[in-house]
């Protein structure tokens, strides 16, 4: 049975705001031998997968720094608040709604997922949107250029296959709803 390693120290090593990078000893209670490891802490992610009436996915192209290129997604960012003052729900709610101008419908929880848990400390909280409504212009962050598109279902596969949709929270969040029977 695997079981948790021992944490002997903890010590930050650099800190960049949204995250820190921790540097971890640890004991193996296989071997009694110490190691160390490098964690990324980082806040929560929130994602919608957002539908609407005529069964549309509303999904958000963006520019990506990391990889350099703009990116299919579904709407998503950080959980800002803390569980008093929102909740993961309601954060999605407030992306879906900042990003893309698409509000309401009823929520339904996919999952929470860890998105590379050999580095990040974080969770991804993953909502089902259904029935959303356009309802206001976008309210983009001064770091966000972003197009609004909407899919048919039945073209995400191909989409995937492409290339085209490749951040891999995205496609796990589609997957949830997929299997969900959802999508």
């Amino acid at each position: 049975m695997i079981r948790p390693w021992p944490l002997i120290a903890s010590e930050p090593m650099f800190d960049a705001g949204l995250l820190q990078v921790i540097r971890d000893r640890a004991r193996s209670p296989r071997t009694g031998g110490e190691r160390d490891f490098h964690v990324i802490r980082m806040i929560d992610w929130l994602m919608a997968v957002p539908l609407t009436e005529d069964k549309k996915l509303v999904m958000v192209r963006q520019y990506r720094h990391g990889s350099r290129e703009a990116s299919l997604e579904v709407p998503g960012g950080l959980h800002d608040g803390n569980a008093e003052e929102e909740s993961p729900e309601q954060g999605a709610a407030r992306e879906l709604a900042e990003e893309t101008g698409y509000s309401g419908g009823a929520w339904a929880f996919l999952g929470q997922l860890r998105p590379q848990p050999a580095l990040f400390s974080n969770r991804a909280w993953i909502y089902l949107a259904r029935d959303v409504r356009l309802t206001s212009a976008p309210k983009l962050d001064a770091g966000e250029d972003i197009e609004v598109v909407l899919l048919g279902a039945q073209e995400v596969p191909a989409r995937i296959a492409s290339g085209e949709i490749n951040n891999a929270m995205t496609v796990a969040a589609l997957a949830l709803a997929h299997y969900g029977g959802y999508l």
